[in-house]
C-alpha cells in the first residue's frame, strides 16, 4: 500500500501562550520528534499557519500554509489530501502530540486490512490519533467543514478497525499544564 501522512499543523496555540511545535522536549520541538515517527512513509504533507516558523526543523516534507485556518481543522485537511489522490491511505497526524513513535505508525498501518475504511488507534478503548484513512473516504474528508477532523466521518461507520496502543495516541499538547504532563509522563517512563 502507498500511504502518505497530512500533518496537521495550523493551530494557533492560544491556550498554549505561543507555538507549542516549536516546544523542545529534551533535545528537539515537538515538531521534530512527531515528524521523526513518520519516517519511511513515501510523502509527508504539512499544513501549517505558521509554515515559515517551522521551515528549519524540516528536510522533505511538503508544507502547505494554510490561509483559511482560522475556519477550523477541515480546511488543512482539505488541503494536505489534495496532495495524496493517487496514494491507498493517508495518515491524519496532529502535530501536538509528541510521544508518537514510529512504532505507533507501524502498528497502525499494520492493522490495515481489506474491509477496513480507517484504522483508528484505541487506548483501554478510547480512540486517539493518528487515524488511517483509506481512499475510499477521501471524498467525505474533501466535504468537511468547520472545526472537524476525520472523526466526523468515521463516528458512525462500522468498516473502522482499531488497534490497541499506548497512551501516546490520547496524548496531546494544548496547554502548560499538557507539556507538563508530557514531561512527566516521559521521566517517569525512562526508569
Amino acid at each position: 500500500m502507498r500511504i502518505g501522512a497530512v500533518v496537521l499543523a495550523a493551530g494557533e496555540g492560544r491556550r498554549f501562550g505561543g507555538n507549542k511545535l516549536l516546544v523542545r522536549i529534551g533535545s528537539e520541538p515537538v515538531i521534530s520528534r512527531v515528524l521523526r515517527a513518520l519516517n519511511g512513509l513515501d510523502r509527508v504533507v504539512i499544513v501549517g499557519a505558521y509554515a515559515n516558523e517551522l521551515m528549519p526543523y524540516l528536510s522533505s516534507e511538503v508544507v502547505i500554509y494554510n490561509p483559511q485556518y482560522r475556519d477550523g481543522m477541515s480546511t488543512s485537511i482539505r488541503l494536505g489530501i489534495r496532495f495524496f489522490q493517487d496514494y491507498d491511505a493517508v495518515l491524519i497526524v496532529l502535530a501536538d502530540m509528541p510521544l508518537i513513535t514510529r512504532e505507533t505508525i507501524t502498528r497502525i498501518i499494520g492493522a490495515y486490512h481489506q474491509g477496513c475504511s480507517a484504522v483508528a488507534p484505541t487506548h483501554r478503548g478510547i480512540r486517539g490519533n493518528p487515524v488511517l484513512i483509506h481512499k475510499s473516504l477521501f471524498q467525505e474528508l474533501m466535504r468537511l467543514n468547520g472545526d472537524v477532523g476525520a472523526r466526523e466521518i468515521l463516528k458512525n461507520r462500522g468498516d473502522v478497525c482499531t488497534v490497541e496502543c499506548g497512551p501516546e495516541v490520547l496524548i496531546d499538547i494544548d496547554t502548560l499544564n499538557d507539556l507538563t504532563n508530557v514531561l512527566n509522563f516521559i521521566n517517569a517512563n525512562r526508569k
